[in-house]
């Protein structure tokens, strides 16, 4: 068995569509700065893409829990279902990927971090738990759907740790992105954990992609590269595993299709226009016509989502229903908070903002995301 990793990037041709992708995903690396659209729905639809982002990378390890499933369970709390616990745990460790790389500006992924995200992707779960989480596995382990075997598990500490220098090393920007490749394919191979590691090689990509700068990432659905075709993405690791220049190429230009895929989809969705017209009001028409809202509701998320600040006062909604008195636009509006339609843009404030993280609106905002092909798993 080899004591070292063959960590190197494939040697490719200038003409080769693997540099065209890298020079592709660079533009859009630097284009993304202007933010079209208001920060706070910025958040919120972050958090959306980020609920699909963990359901699909469960749904990569087999897990068949349905988008309506989990945005039943988001807002009704039914945590009996060790399905739905996989995909909030994801969640989590997302969220705990953001916080680290927000709060210091110069971090870097470690042992340390890996090892947390484990434990917390594994925490309370049984089938795709963990007998040692938050802990590199001491036992042997097998790939499913795969001939290589994962090194002996005393390697495993020693090549983690090559693997972690060479993510950190300081590299030319053009090399960043294959680095982001190749460290995925590497990862899987090592299996440093006793399970989870499908589910950790995921967030892998998703920290690398975050530390390297892509400031996208943040609404990039990295997972979506891998969950598209399953059997592809199997197959297509068993390429990589052959270690070859050849064979590494194959593996990055898969992965880099991917990413450049997704990127331009998270481009498109900066447009403030885009994203109220074909992605919001949509969502607010359906829940219209399911009768989760009625018209007044309507004309107020309608108002608050085309305000140039997305934020609107008791003043506001009385102009868009004058025929309202404003003791009822008070009710109206209290009302709507207590339906998470509205959220307070600050503890006791009278000023407020749309809710797309709510029960009645958060499905019709996926099922346009879905239709405007922004994702791909369907209800």
């Amino acid at each position: 068995m080899c004591d070292k990793l063959n960590l190197k990037l494939p040697q490719i041709s200038f003409d080769s569509n693997l540099v065209e992708l890298i020079m592709q995903l660079e533009v859009l690396r630097n284009q993304i700065a202007p933010l079209e659209i208001n920060p706070r729905l910025f958040t919120q639809v972050k958090e959306i893409f980020h609920m699909i982002e963990s359901l699909q990378s469960a749904r990569i390890e087999g897990n068949r829990t349905t988008i309506s499933d989990y945005v039943t369970y988001k807002f009704e709390e039914n945590k009996e279902f060790e399905n739905i616990k996989e995909i909030e745990n994801i969640e989590i460790a997302i969220n705990y990927v953001n916080t680290c790389f927000d709060e210091d500006k110069e971090f870097k992924i470690s042992n340390k971090f890996l090892k947390e995200l484990h434990y917390l992707i594994t925490k309370g779960l049984k089938n795709e738990g963990s007998n040692e989480s938050g802990s590199y596995r001491t036992c042997y382990v097998k790939i499913n759907k795969a001939i290589h075997t994962p090194p002996n598990p005393t390697a495993v500490p020693g090549f983690m740790q090559e693997l972690i220098e060479w993510i950190n090393k300081d590299d030319k920007m053009q090399m960043q992105l294959l680095k982001v490749a190749i460290a995925h394919h590497c990862f899987t191979w090592i299996h440093p954990f006793d399970n989870g590691n499908g589910r950790m090689s995921r967030i892998l990509t998703y920290s690398m992609l975050r530390q390297y700068g892509f400031d996208m990432a943040y609404l990039l659905n990295s997972t979506a590269v891998f969950c598209i075709d399953r059997n592809k993405y199997f197959e297509m690791l068993q390429v990589a595993d052959e270690n070859t220049d050849e064979s590494k190429a194959i593996w990055c230009e898969y992965v880099l299709s991917g990413l450049h895929k997704e990127m331009s989809k998270v481009s498109k969705l900066m447009n403030k226009q885009f994203f109220a017209e074909r992605i919001v009001m949509p969502a607010i028409n359906k829940a219209l016509e399911l009768h989760f809202i009625n018209n007044d509701y309507k004309k107020v998320l309608e108002l608050a989502l085309n305000k140039t600040e997305g934020i609107v006062k008791s003043k506001d909604v009385q102009g868009a229903l004058p025929e309202k008195t404003p003791r009822q636009i008070n009710l109206l509006i209290t009302k709507m908070v207590e339906l998470g339609l509205l959220q307070r843009t600050e503890p006791n404030a009278r000023t407020y903002v749309i809710n797309l993280i709510c029960k009645d609106l958060t499905r019709g905002i996926i099922e346009t995301l879905y239709r405007e092909q922004f994702i791909s798993v369907e209800e």
